[in-house]
Parts: structure tokens; sequence; C-alpha cells
């Protein structure tokens, strides 16, 4: 990945192109174990356009990709050994670059980054397909631990690794859900994380230039495609990094999964989103007592509600610039929400979004899990230099390190 060399520039992060993140991927297999892989394939990130914390209570998210992925350079071994490397091993959490293991000793728990490639295999195996042992060798130009989904990039480009060496034939629309479905499954049972299905299903089944609407109400969820055409319009989703997430982000994100949790079966629903396709859902909010668990509630009530008026909006026919200018407003307010009624905002992030609505972004939020990492701003093309000089500008003032930005 590489930035802008000028000190007083934007630092810019360059996507690599899939020959290159091939080219890397390659060369570092062929670094650690000699030879050819037998197959390299990747996997994009994830970013929340509206609708965060709403998958885990059967909500709706409008999501899409990013142009930064991660590769795997894959061969399969026909012995029950498996020997991982990273270029990402001292960025992310783990035993460090490589990891080695076995077939028949996978055992569930967090270590790190080598749990979410073995809980990929393991869910695998699980489902019933003929497993071998594998080489892999992972890269990655997507910033870890950004709100862009990183650990489901690697999750799905491993799944796909195990696709193309063991010949699985996933190839299909349903394919992509089975092996979005045993991401999930590598994460919530192997990993024991207690995430949602939106990272894996975006990743797996969105495409480039395209935004799609996920449904949890249904297991797999359901999926409408929609073309993403802001760059038809002169309008780019500018992703702003503001560095490393809250430590116990992980914590936080499920004490949240538990409030959501608990909301319903206060009010005796299986889900807010039941509660949220009724009339009056707002009044019954008011009805929980506990006050952290009645803002939580409320974050995600008025949340699939924001991204069904994105998706009108984006699939509407009134002018352009009217509808463009909605959609801002409403990424705003979902801002809002997650910061004021969620807990799940940084004083770096809320910097980052005042910084570029106030530098004239359409609409601007965090985007992902929060507790840091990524904020994203709907700007036009012909501001976007503009912006980030504006945001950097605020951060200097602050004294808080410059953010990346990477454009969608």
């Amino acid at each position: 990945m590489t930035a802008s060399p000028d000190d007083e520039a934007p630092r810019w992060l360059e996507p690599w192109s899939l020959d290159e993140g091939a080219d890397r991927a390659r060369a570092l297999f062929g670094e650690h174990f000699g030879g050819e892989p037998d197959a390299i394939v990747s996997a994009p990130g994830r970013l929340t356009i509206v609708g965060d914390h709403t998958d885990y209570s059967e909500g709706l998210t409008l999501a899409t990709v990013t142009a930064a992925r991660t590769f795997v350079a894959v061969r399969r071994r026909e012995d029950q050994a498996l020997r991982v490397v990273t270029a990402q091993g001292d960025a992310v959490r783990g035993p460090g670059a490589r990891w080695e293991g076995a077939l028949d000793a996978l055992s569930p728990g967090d270590d790190g980054w080598p749990s979410r490639v073995a809980g990929v295999i393991w869910a695998l195996e699980e489902r019933g397909y003929p497993v071998t042992g594998l080489d892999l060798a992972i890269d990655s130009c997507l910033p870890p631990s950004a709100g862009l989904g990183s650990s489901a990039a690697l999750t799905a480009s491993v799944a796909h690794a195990c696709e193309a060496a063991w010949g699985l034939a996933l190839d299909t629309e349903a394919g992509a859900i089975e092996l979005a479905e045993a991401c999930w499954e590598a994460e919530n049972s192997y990993v024991g994380f207690p995430c949602g299905r939106l990272d894996t299903h975006t990743v797996l089944r969105c495409q480039d230039g395209e935004a799609v609407l996920l449904d949890f109400a249904e297991v797999p969820p359901a999926l409408t495609h929609y073309p993403l055409y802001f760059p038809d319009y002169g309008l780019r989703l500018l992703l702003v990094d503001t560095g490393a997430r809250d430590p116990g982000w992980r914590e936080a994100y499920s004490r949240r999964s538990r409030d959501a949790s608990l909301a319903a079966a206060t009010l005796g629903v299986p889900s807010l989103r039941a509660l949220a396709d009724e009339p009056g859902a707002l009044a019954r909010v008011r009805d929980i007592a506990d006050p952290t668990v009645h803002r939580r509630a409320r974050h995600i009530v008025t949340e699939d509600q924001r991204v069904r008026e994105t998706v009108a909006e984006l699939a509407g026919l009134g002018p352009a610039h009217d509808r463009f200018t909605e959609i801002g407003a409403l990424m705003l307010t979902s801002h809002r929400s997650l910061r004021s009624d969620f807990g799940a905002s940084t004083p770096e992030l809320d910097i980052a979004v005042e910084a570029a609505m106030e530098a004239g972004a359409l609409g601007a939020r965090l985007a992902g899990a929060g507790f840091g990492g990524c904020a994203v701003a709907l700007v036009r093309t012909t501001q976007l230099d503009q912006v980030a000089r504006a945001v950097d500008a605020v951060f200097d003032t602050y004294a808080i390190p410059r953010p990346r930005y990477l454009l969608v």
C-alpha cells in the first residue's frame, strides 16, 4: 500500500491492481513455501453506506465493497498439514507472520488471525466438504482494524482459496451464499465472536460498482442489487482512516449485541426488526425502562428506516442533486445516532465527520461497527482534495495524527 510522499498533501492510499496483488501473494508464497501456488484468489473489504449494528437484529443494511482487497496464494497438500504466512503479521493480532497447524488438531478459540483461517477450513469440513492440508500465503492492501471488514476479507479470500484448491465448484450465487455462511460460522462458532452476517455476505455477494440491500430477517439474508452510480454524477465515497480502533472494541460490540437482544426480549418480540415493522415502533421503544437499552433499541429501529429511505432515494427518479443531498443527510443522521444512541463513535471520528461536512461533503458517518477506524463522506469529485485537506487541518489543530484517505 502506498501513500502520498508529500508531507503537506493528504495521504492517499492506492489499492493494488489485481495483477499487483496476485504478484505480491505469489512472491510471498515462493519465499516461504517454494514453487508455484495452484491458484491466487482475492476478496474485497466492506463499506456500509447506511445500516450498521442492524444485522444481528434481523434488520436492513445498504453496503458496497472496496477496491482494496486481500489476496491469497494457495497450494493443496496431500497430508493434514496447514502452513500459513501473512505479510500483515506485525499489524494484526496473532502469533506473528507464520502459523502451522493440522486438520485433526483444529480447536475453536480466538488466537488472532490464524483462528479465522482455521475457522473457515473447520466450517467447510463441518459442512461435509472433503478437505486436505493447504499452504496459504496472504497479503492485503486493506487497512486492518479500520471498520472495513478486514476480517471478512480474510475469511472470504481463504474460502475462495479452499474452493480453488479442493475443486468445490462453488462459483455460483448459491455457492457464494454457502461460502458466506461458512465464513460467518468460522467467526461465530470457531472464533466465538458474535457478529452478524453483514460483512461475509457483502464481500462474497456484492460486485464492484454496485450496492446491495441486505435483509437479515431471512437466513441467509435476502439480497437486492442496486447500481452505485455516484461516480456517474461526479460524486465519490471518501474513506477517512483515523487510525487503530479502541482495543476494547470487540467487547463493546458484544455488549451492544446483548443490549439489542435484551431490548427485544423486554418488548416481547423475536427481534427489533419485528418491532420496526410495526406501527408506533418508537412509542414502544420508549417503554424500555433501562436508558442504555432504550437508546440502543432506538438506534436500531431508526437505522432500519434510514436504510429504507436511502434505498428509495438511490432508486428514485427525482432530480439527482436532491436525491444525493437527501442520502447525505441520512448518512449524517446515522452517524449522530451511532454516536449518541449507540456510543460507537470516537472523538477522532466525530472530528472527521464534522470537518468533512464543513468542507462541503453532502454527508458523512462512521464506517462499520465504529469504535475507531474509518469515517466515510459523500463528496463531489471536484472537492475531494479540498475536503481531505480541510480534515487534515482540523486534525492538526487538535494535534491528532493525520488520517489516510481511500476512495470507493
